[in-house]
């Protein structure tokens, strides 16, 4: 039991990262409660979370949980304890350049924790990981599109 144990601390699962915009400035915390239960089902675990704000003259400013306040702050407090700050000043720099004048974003990066089962089956039969990607699923709905614009002619 205890090499298992051991053997789980060592794997991870893949490592996403989104960053949402919030035009205008209108970030809001209802997201907050759909990544709880993704973790709390063992799918995903938040690794760290900051929120990023450019006001209307450009400046950037980002913030961690406890920095938001009101009711953004209440529901994102359950996170608090549990995100380590693996993005750095340069990621926030960068997110914060990209974004328009009066708006905010939210980083988040997480373990797909889904995936450390089916990477032991894999690392266990000897199997080497030679590649990995991600197709957003508006990029196969587009593909979709094209293919059956495509048929049609």
């Amino acid at each position: 039991m205890m090499e298992t144990q051991q053997k789980q601390q060592q794997i991870m699962g893949p490592v996403d990262w989104l960053v949402v915009r919030f035009p205008g400035n209108k970030f809001k915390g209802k997201i907050a409660s759909e990544i709880r239960r993704l973790e709390d089902s063992g799918i995903v675990r938040v690794i760290d979370l900051v929120f990023i704000r450019k006001d209307e003259a450009g400046n950037v400013a980002s913030f961690e949980i406890n920095d938001l306040g009101g009711e953004d702050e209440n529901a994102f407090q359950v996170f608090s304890g549990e995100v380590d700050e693996w993005l750095s000043q340069d990621d926030i720099d960068s997110i914060g350049s990209d974004l328009p004048n009066n708006s905010a974003a939210g980083a988040i990066l997480f373990e797909n924790l889904w995936a450390i089962k089916l990477k032991e089956a894999l690392l266990d039969a000897g199997g080497e990981l030679v590649a990995q990607g991600r197709v957003s699923p508006e990029l196969v709905e587009k593909a979709k599109l094209q293919m059956t614009s495509s048929r049609s002619v």
